[in-house]
């Protein structure tokens, strides 16, 4: 049982850990605290129902959609809302993005209503018997892609020209300006990054669940694992996600599913009041 509950824990974490990966991702270099990341995975669950049920793609036609759209939702935001808001106060950015994502909301509902959508998927869904424990084929893919998405940008990062160009931009704004580096395209590839991956997490979780809006707090669970890792840490907020991920079903299976908030939102003050910056964050000094 616990066996079991630990693998459904870590998948979904792997899960969230990609959503964190793009939270972080744009925090890094845009300075943007998105609020609006949990409706960013309700669009890529929607995007889901649409490509399948309703333009009746084939399934490796309907992942290349749900990517595009969602890459170009978050240059959408980032062009119009995001971009004109520079230099502004970060309470003023903060809560353009709160607003988005009640706006998005209201248009999801609008088109969709407000029931849940089943997905159905070409994705399997049985089980496998390793060792006396059931593992859901439909967790390990899930788990399977995150670690491949989460890897191959890993790899973006660190190799490609254009990944050094974002850390460099993520490294200092005014320094990537005087080097020659086109810091707003630069942002727009963060922005367009994040909404894919939080888009990717929605494809998995509509089929965990339902497309619906109330993915919006599990979309959420991505801030308390980002803060908990670390806002500057990319690999901090993966192993976040993992945190929360098995804290949420530990919690769940053990004691009620209302008390893996108290948890996971009890390590996140925890964390905040011993070590502000994250587990895996750099501590940012200041002179007075």
């Amino acid at each position: 049982m616990l066996a079991q509950v630990l693998f459904s824990g870590l998948a979904l974490g792997s899960i969230y850990g990609l959503v964190a990966m793009g939270f972080a991702l744009i925090f890094k270099a845009t300075d943007v605290f998105n609020f609006a990341t949990g409706m960013f995975v309700v669009f890529g669950a929607y995007l889901t129902y649409t490509a399948i049920a309703q333009l009746h793609l084939p399934f490796a036609l309907a992942i290349v959609f749900i990517v595009a759209a969602s890459a170009i939702l978050g240059v959408i935001v980032h062009v119009l809302l995001i971009q004109p808001l520079s230099g502004q106060p970060l309470l003023s950015v903060i809560m353009v993005t709160i607003a988005l994502s009640s706006v998005l909301g209201a248009v999801l509902v609008m088109i969709y209503g407000t029931q849940g959508l089943i997905v159905d998927t070409p994705l399997p869904k049985g089980s496998y018997i390793i060792g006396g424990v059931r593992v859901s084929q439909l967790h390990l893919i899930a788990a399977s892609t995150s670690w491949l998405c989460m890897a191959g940008f890993g790899a973006f990062f660190k190799f490609t020209s254009t990944g050094l160009l974002m850390r460099a931009t993520a490294g200092g704004h005014e320094a990537a300006v005087v080097s020659g580096v086109n810091v707003n395209r630069m942002n727009r590839l963060a922005w367009a990054i994040g909404s894919v991956l939080a888009g990717i997490g929605g494809i998995f979780l509509s089929q965990l669940q339902l497309a619906s809006v109330d993915l919006e707090h599990i979309g959420l669970l991505a801030l308390p694992a980002v803060v908990i890792g670390g806002l500057q840490s990319i690999p901090g907020a993966i192993v976040g996600g993992l945190l929360v991920g098995l804290i949420e079903q530990l919690a769940s299976t053990y004691i009620s599913p209302k008390s893996a908030d108290i948890f996971i939102y009890g390590l996140l003050l925890l964390v905040l009041m011993v070590r502000p910056w994250g587990l895996f964050g750099q501590r940012e000094l200041g002179r007075v």
